[in-house]
């Protein structure tokens, strides 16, 4: 009886290391009973990933430095969920700020790896981002590479970090936090503390919490929490905060004390020549250089493209976040000495530029994704900017430092828009124009002796559909864009003459000659003739997350105004035969309108086809609608002509 025993115990002491230990507590949460929580759940085993912590701790100390430290555990099952939360990189600037590793640990076969305490050197890994490589001015911006060791699906992945940001809080700082996560979370939370005598401003959207407040030691923490948070829906959307509970917060006195600090070192390096001794501003060879480009340039209109021309030949854009250089912008001579800048030193360069050659010029932000502005909550965490808004004799522009585009159109004053330019400090809640748009293609053919068709066109774009910028630069430039329209809609056609009969920045005219070349004859000797799409017409204004094949969708759709595009095809076919025409018909819905509209009148045939779609927040549940209008403006059977 002894004998058997011996043999069981032995294979209960081999068996020991192996049984799983505790995941035990850290920072103060109980990660045995989150994982328990998660496995209860019924949907655990289809979950990519499942946050059992998402929490962020911001705080901004006495002496104004801003700490935020980052704590994200997650169990994760599938490669998807390894592809989002292993393996992470940590943006930061070492010259203002130092990044602390906590917590770098993977929880699998009942124990921590490495180790439960300890941080494999090899698994913090410093590096430079791509697009710094040449940039040498930027080179304390870097990425550091948080490295799991021991993932194995499925496993338990935790990551703390803190950054501590020097005079991150001075005067103010301000930010954004959503509470929805790309994954379910069982906790999503949020703290802010700041000395008990500075002002917290906040905002709570989409069903976030109060925060709850609590005080210690001088200082004030406010608390926004969540439990049992369901995923982001999907499609994502450029602007999360859209759809997605979040707060919006800032110890900004005012939005006038926060454009002082977005203008330090900016106004004092774009001041008007005169103001500044000698050529300190641009430096001589600048100056020369930009006297000559401007010889010869008639207006402000062409100072202000000779400008963008020259920042576009002489300055690379670098594509990289810009924040951590906002109180350390550059000298415009020193952007202009190194011929590369990120958009924030490139928007200085260009506003020392235009304020140099006589033109009005400051900083402009926009409203992300075209949402309101908390006028309660100077920040911008959710504003896109710093732009430069530009104003001359019979001219109003914005000028992209990022993308180098000059956009006098409605679509770039559409907004909300914190402007300061015309002097205000407060920023408009609401877009600041009407947000709406049209473009018209009329088309005319008669046959031609080749079995192909010659005739002429006209060509209206309004409002956010202007195209403006594209069809007022030189004449070889505004062709090849009208040519690539028409050519969308009915593909090979050639534009052979055009002419401009309105062009304001508010609306364009432009009439055309064409020849179109025979199609392909099929197996009965029928050509087609399908009116396509335009370019850069209605569709390209709608978000990039609007796909046909989402049979539903738990997003909104964000349509940026009320769009209409209207293709009319009218043509005469000579001795030439109709085999088929689209039949006509109209669906009106909540989402807006298609129309098809077919006429036969005295050998001219007319094929009109009308889409509208209506502006402002699509809810999810009416997607449905709206998707019926673009799958009627898609159907071929609503655009095929057959000709023998």
């Amino acid at each position: 009886m002894k004998r058997a025993c011996l043999p069981c115990l032995l294979v209960a002491l081999l068996a020991a290391p192996t049984l799983a230990g505790p995941l035990g507590l850290s920072s103060g949460r109980d990660l045995d009973a989150l994982l328990a929580r998660a496995r209860a759940r019924p949907d655990f085993a289809q979950l990519d990933a499942i946050l059992l912590c998402e929490a962020r701790a911001t705080t901004v100390t006495p002496d104004g430095d801003l700490a935020v430290r980052t704590h994200q555990v997650v169990w994760i099952a599938t490669r998807s969920g390894l592809q989002a939360y292993a393996d992470l990189r940590v943006p930061h600037h070492t010259g203002t700020s130092t990044l602390a590793v906590l917590k770098l640990r993977t929880w699998r076969d009942g124990r921590w790896w490495p180790d439960a305490e300890r941080i494999s050197p090899t698994a913090v890994v410093e590096t430079l981002p791509y697009a710094l490589e040449r940039a040498p001015d930027y080179a304390d911006l870097r990425e550091t590479m948080l490295l799991h060791d021991g993932v194995e699906l499925p496993c338990l992945l935790e990551t703390e970090y803190e950054i501590v940001e020097r005079g991150g809080a001075q005067p103010g700082a301000d930010g954004a936090w959503l509470l929805a996560r790309r994954d379910p979370a069982l906790v999503s939370e949020f703290s802010l503390t700041a000395p008990a005598d500075v002002a917290v401003r906040h905002v709570e959207r989409l069903g976030a919490p109060s925060p709850t407040i609590t005080s210690a030691g001088g200082a004030t923490t406010l608390t926004w929490q969540l439990e049992d948070v369901p995923a982001r829906g999907l499609p994502a959307l450029a602007v999360p905060q859209a759809a997605a509970p979040g707060l919006l917060w800032s110890t900004w006195e005012d939005w006038q004390a926060l454009g002082d600090a977005l203008s330090r070192g900016f106004e004092d390096d774009s001041l008007p020549p005169e103001a500044l001794p000698g050529d300190f501003l641009l430096g001589a060879a600048l100056r020369d250089t930009l006297t000559a480009r401007l010889a010869g340039a008639p207006d402000d209109r062409a100072r202000a493209r000779a400008i963008a021309k020259l920042l576009d030949e002489g300055v690379r854009p670098v594509h990289v976040d810009d924040r951590p250089w906002r109180a350390a912008t550059r000298t415009p001579a020193r952007t202009w000495e190194t011929a590369y800048g990120h958009g924030r030193d490139r928007a200085a360069l260009a506003t020392a530029l235009l304020r140099a050659s006589g033109l009005a010029a400051d900083l402009l932000y926009r409203s992300r994704g075209g949402l309101p502005i908390a006028p309660e909550v100077p920040s911008t965490a959710e504003l896109d900017g710093p732009f430069v808004e530009i104003a001359g004799a019979g001219l109003r522009a914005v000028y992209d430092p990022g993308t180098g585009r000059l956009d006098e159109t409605p679509a770039a004053f559409v907004g909300p828009l914190w402007r300061w330019l015309d002097g205000s400090t407060q920023p408009s809640s609401q877009p600041s124009v009407a947000a709406a748009g049209r473009l018209v293609l009329e088309i005319a053919l008669s046959p031609a002796d080749d079995d192909g068709w010659r005739g002429n066109g006209t060509l209206l774009t309004d409002g956010l559909l202007s195209a403006h910028d594209r069809l007022a630069g030189l004449d070889a430039d505004a062709r090849g864009h009208l040519a690539a329209v028409v050519a969308s809609v009915l593909a090979g056609a050639e534009v052979e003459h055009a002419n401009p009969a309105t062009l304001h920045p508010e609306s364009v005219v432009y009439g055309f000659d064409l020849t179109l070349p025979a199609a392909e004859a099929d197996d009965f000797d029928r050509r087609l003739l399908s009116p396509g799409d335009p370019r850069d017409g209605l569709l390209s204004l709608l978000p990039a997350d609007v796909h046909l094949h989402d049979e539903t969708r738990a997003t909104p759709v964000l349509s940026p105004g009320d769009l209409t595009q209207i293709v009319r095809l009218t043509f005469s076919t000579g001795d030439r035969e109709i085999v088929r025409l689209p039949e006509a018909r109209e669906l009106a819905n909540e989402a807006g309108r298609f129309s098809l509209r077919v006429s036969r009148d005295r050998g001219r045939t007319v094929v009109e086809r009308e889409l509208r779609i209506l502006g402002g927040e699509l809810e999810a549940g009416r997607w449905g609608a709206l998707r019926a209008l673009l799958l009627e403006n898609a159907d071929p059977e609503n655009r095929s002509i057959l000709v023998r």
